[in-house]
């Protein structure tokens, strides 16, 4: 509760604070590669990395000439794959299942740019809040494939007799995400710039079964990027 209360702090004072100082609106999209980190009581489940992107809209809120408040509204795509190796056989009764989830995501990233060369070098750091609105999944096993759509859920009802059957609409995790960011980049021009990012949730995600939590498991979501962004 109190990471949750923090980071809608973070996001109030990012949005409505006044700040006497030049903002630049902006775009940026990139690629992803994420996973999830999933835990048991045997350790962790090896999974392979999902590619993915993101895009959206950025605001550049200048604290002075080294030091900005830059946060974004993005949407982005996250995911990870199970194979043989991970268990997929064990866990789903497949060979393989590739899961795609989509979210609207924010961060609010604390920029220092020192000036090098002709341009400025980026380095931050934040919080960052997410939802997630739903996904997809794909399974191989025995030489064919079968998909569907992924819905997130707080809290899993095996009373609900919409799930099964020819429904392939599954549950995946708990649809708000909480957690930190790391960037590197660099700033071309007062427009153009480019940064490397990493992400890692602080909050396990893994939706209780019945109004019951499994406090033996967790789910936590990672990730890695490029942006390419542009200021007007």
């Amino acid at each position: 509760m109190k990471l949750k209360i923090a980071a809608l702090l973070l996001v109030y004072i990012a949005i409505t604070h006044e700040i006497p100082a030049q903002v630049q609106w902006g775009i940026k999209a990139g690629g992803n590669l994420s996973a999830m980190l999933l835990k048991d009581e045997t350790g962790y489940t090896k999974v392979k990395l999902r590619p993915g992107f993101h895009l959206g809209g950025t605001a550049d809120l200048a604290l002075s000439d080294k030091f900005s408040l830059q946060p974004a509204l993005l949407f982005t795509s996250k995911g990870f794959t199970i194979d043989k190796d991970g268990g997929a056989q064990y866990l789903y009764g497949v060979d393989k299942i590739k899961f795609t989830s989509y979210y609207i995501e924010l961060p609010v990233n604390f920029i220092f740019k020192p000036k090098v060369g002709n341009g400025k070098m980026l380095l931050g750091a934040g919080p960052y809040i997410a939802y997630g609105l739903g996904g997809r999944w794909k399974a191989e096993a025995n030489g064919m494939s079968v998909k569907g759509k992924l819905k997130f859920l707080n809290d899993f009802s095996s009373t609900d007799s919409s799930w099964g059957g020819n429904n392939r609409t599954v549950p995946y995790t708990k649809p708000f995400d909480f957690g930190a960011n790391i960037l590197i980049g660099y700033e071309f021009s007062k427009n153009l710039y480019i940064h490397f990012n990493a992400q890692l949730g602080l909050l396990d995600v893994d939706m209780s079964y019945d109004g019951v939590s499994d406090e033996t498991s967790s789910l936590k979501t990672v990730q890695g990027g490029f942006s390419i962004g542009y200021r007007f």
